[in-house]
Order: structure tokens, then sequence, then C-alpha cells
């Protein structure tokens, strides 16, 4: 009998351990979908967040592009080139040392976008060139290390620039209204480099058209050599006017010193007068002392 209660004791706390591993069992598994749950709630949030910041990145894509596209273009892309070189002019020179959009040969109506007023009352012809869709096209060449297809890219740009030159000589340029030299300006330190590295056509454009293909660094070095030239030439002319008041000033000086000389000549025959006079009349007080002395 007693082990009849032992077993039933032994069934009930199995029945009841049983029914507690059910229990947790059932609370795992509420534990588990609750976890599921805030895991899809979490990747949902990150799906949003990787919505908009794929947006975000669409957004500053599309400015880029525009860009791109709007510097690839050739008068647009010119305009870009007029603002760059604008403002390497007005931050180095007085508005009245350059003319913009100069008529520089009379009655042509052809117009250089700046031209300097050099001191000796000649001009400086400066001009943009940018051409940023070839240029383009030598970069995807680059890109995709086509060689035959880099080789056709440089020679256009070459021809391109040794044409840009021949226009500038031609409509810019003229003896006694300009120096024997003009400008092309290219606003990309880039195809600067590019075009330094083409062999010798910064010398041959110097050399066939007289003019300097010059980058927004060296443009601004050779324009403020330029505007020294003008401090330069002012120096020597303030120079001129000081020493002509400096002459002026030397003759002034000279001239009060022949007038202080004749004040003091005249000064010592005062002066001698004045001792003759008390001489002549110490002489007369001695001639009436004497007649007195007679009369007594």
């Amino acid at each position: 009998m007693t082990y009849i209660w032992i077993l039933l004791v032994v069934i009930i706390l199995l029945l009841g351990f049983l029914i507690y591993l059910n229990i947790k069992d059932g609370s795992q598994s509420i534990d588990s979908k609750e976890s599921l749950r805030d895991l899809d709630k979490a990747v949902e949030r990150q799906e949003a967040t990787l919505f908009d910041l794929t947006k975000d990145i669409q957004s500053f894509q599309d400015p880029l592009n525009k860009l791109n596209r709007y510097l690839s273009g050739g008068t647009l892309a010119g305009k870009f080139g007029e603002w760059s070189l604008e403002a390497i002019i007005q931050d180095i020179f007085h508005p009245n040392q350059f003319i913009a959009n100069a008529e520089v040969i009379p009655g042509s109506g052809k117009r250089v976008e700046f031209a300097i007023k050099l001191p000796e009352g000649l001009l400086l012809p400066i001009d943009a060139k940018f051409p940023s869709g070839l240029f383009d096209n030598y970069l995807l060449a680059v890109d995709a290390k086509d060689q035959q297809l880099v080789k056709k890219s440089k020679d256009d740009i070459k021809r391109h620039v040794q044409g840009d030159a021949k226009d500038i000589n031609i409509k810019y340029m003229q003896s006694g209204i300009t120096i024997e030299l003009g400008v092309m300006y290219i606003p990309s330190e880039s195809l600067m480099q590019l075009i330094d590295s083409i062999a010798n056509l910064r010398e041959e454009i110097f050399r066939d058209h007289r003019v300097l293909i010059m980058g927004p660094n060296s443009l601004a070095a050779y324009l403020i050599s330029v505007h020294m030239g003008f401090r330069t030439l002012a120096l020597n002319e303030r120079a001129g006017e000081i020493m002509q008041e400096f002459g002026r000033l030397k003759k002034e000086f000279l001239n009060f010193g022949g007038s202080t000389e004749d004040l003091q000549k005249r000064a010592d025959a005062m002066l001698k007068a004045v001792n003759e006079h008390a001489t002549r009349e110490r002489q007369m007080e001695k001639a009436i002392k004497n007649m007195d002395r007679l009369d007594s």
C-alpha cells in the first residue's frame, strides 16, 4: 500500500513537471513570437532608413549630373570659364584697369572677354576657352584603358586648342592697339596638365600665334606681375613729382639764402651808420663841453 502511495506521489510529481514544461514551452513560444515581431519591425525600420538614404543619394546625384551636363555643353561650359576669369581679374585689378567684353579692333564686331589696359596705352586680350566635352571623352577613354581612344582624344584636344589660339590671334590682336601677345585662359588645372603633356603644344602655339595658354594658378601669378608693373610705374611717376617739388624747394631755399644774405648786408650797413652817428654825437658833446670851459 505504501508503495502505491509512493507511486502515486511520483506520478503526480511527474505530471506536475510535465505540466510545468508545457507551460514553460508555451511562454517561450510566445516570447519567440514577440521577438520575431520585434525583429520584423526593426527590419522594416532599417528598410525605411535605407530607402530614405537611397533617396538622399539620388537627390545628391542629380545636381552632380546636371553640373556634369552643364560643363559638358559648349556654350554653357564657356560661361563657367568666363565667370572664373572674371573672378580672377576683379580680384587683382581696379575696374578702370580692364575692359569687359571689349571690341579690340574697332568695327570688327568681335569682342574678347577681357582686355587689360597696360601702362603704355596698349591692351592685353584674354579669352577663356573650355573644351570640356573633349576633356570628358579623354577621361572616359582613360577609364576604359583604351589607348587608341586616349590618343584620339588628345589629338582632338590639340586641334581644338590650336584653333582657339588662331581665333584669338585673328580676332583680338592688332598692332598699335594690343601688345604682340594674347592669353588663352583654361579654367581647369586638370585640363592644363593634359595640355602640358602634349609635346610642344604650348611652344608651337606661342611661336605661331603669339598666344599664351594659362590655367587659374599661372594666370593669377602672371596678372599679379602685370599689376605690379602698374604700381611700379605709378611709383616712378610719383618719384618724378617728388623730385620736381624738391627742385622747387631747393630754388626757394636758394632764394631765401640770398635774401638772408642781403638782409645781413643791410643790417651791417645800418649798424655801421648807427656807429658813425654815435661817434659824431660824442664829438659834438666834447665840442660843447670845450665851449663851456672857455666861457667860464
